[in-house]
């Protein structure tokens, strides 16, 4: 199947405006991976301090990185028109 850009900014408007008013890089898309981790870590228990460096270590990054990404993922959307 074709598609030209209009048809794919046409079809997902809406998710896409969403994602612009609050200025959601789309690229952050690169670090789902690391924040599912995050998260499945927090819930067997781990701290914070230890998660960020594993996940650094892991995907060869700062701890400042993972907590810019931590930060960026959970930051609360307002979904108001």
């Amino acid at each position: 199947m074709n598609m030209t850009t209009y048809q794919l900014l046409r079809a997902n408007e809406s998710l896409l405006r969403l994602i612009a008013d609050n200025k959601i890089n789309v690229a952050d898309v690169a670090y789902l991976e690391i924040y599912s981790k995050f998260e499945k870590m927090r819930k067997e228990g781990h701290k914070v301090g230890y998660i960020t460096v594993y996940l650094g270590d892991k995907y060869c990054m700062s701890e400042r990185g993972i907590y810019k990404i931590i930060n960026r993922m959970k930051k609360k959307l307002n979904l108001d028109d």
